[in-house]
């Protein structure tokens, strides 16, 4: 798979449905997302807008997407992670599509759900992750990633011939990466250490040099002494 385009695998990947009116009230819904979000009650689903269901931070991204998608009058897709009622993490590329009435006045959008949980973890770990370039969506395998960088709710991600944005930020992606291939070197970047070529160090600064780039990352010094007892030079 490896950071192909994800297009051919949601082909065969049946979506949840939802239409939603102008004031962002649900219109319609397949069984499908029925399944998908069986922890909610469908007469509730049916209550007030969507953003309801989200927190403030989530309700700006949502808005900002639902403007875009009017605006541009095509379809927009992104990648969201929602957290269900159990604890699971559950990952979803939804698209948004514009639709108009007879008359044209009457614009309503369908969002569509893609449940990609089954090729982004398993038991809790990231096996892929997913990651955008231009308007095309890959899936990287964590041993492609040369480091990664947040970038303020979300994150870089740089492999050897490319970068490319992630939805997810990086304490979350972290958490579910393997600790004996990623390290947190600092608050701002996580290092692939096998990517590692050569650690630099002198009075004002520490950091290390990685395949594949000509950037230097820079490393904590409260993260130093560790860091180098990880990659075996103490």
């Amino acid at each position: 798979m490896g950071n192909s385009p994800i297009l051919s695998i949601i082909e065969n990947i049946e979506p949840g449905v939802v239409i939603l009116n102008n004031d962002l009230s649900v219109s319609h819904i397949n069984r499908m997302f029925l399944l998908m979000f069986s922890h909610f009650k469908r007469e509730r689903l049916f209550e007030g807008n969507v953003l309801d269901f989200h927190d403030e931070e989530i309700q700006k991204r949502i808005t900002e997407m639902l403007r875009l998608t009017r605006e541009s009058k095509r379809q927009i897709p992104l990648s969201l992670k929602i957290i269900r009622h159990d604890g699971l993490d559950c990952y979803f590329l939804i698209k948004l599509v514009p639709l108009v009435e007879k008359d044209m006045a009457d614009e309503k959008i369908c969002a569509l759900f893609y449940d990609i949980t089954p090729f982004i973890t398993t038991e809790r770990k990231l096996i892929r992750i997913p990651v955008t370039s231009g308007d095309e969506i890959h899936l990287l395998k964590p041993e492609e990633i040369v480091y990664l960088k947040a970038d303020n709710i979300y994150s870089r991600i740089s492999t050897d011939s490319a970068e490319y944005h992630c939805d997810f930020s990086l304490g979350s992606i972290e958490k579910r990466l393997d600790k004996q291939m990623f390290y947190r070197i600092h608050r701002s970047y996580l290092v692939n250490i096998s990517k590692v070529r050569k650690v630099q160090r002198d009075r004002s600064e520490c950091s290390v040099d990685v395949q594949g780039t000509e950037t230097r990352l820079p490393i904590s010094r409260s993260k130093l002494q560790d860091f180098l007892v990880e990659i075996g030079l103490k």
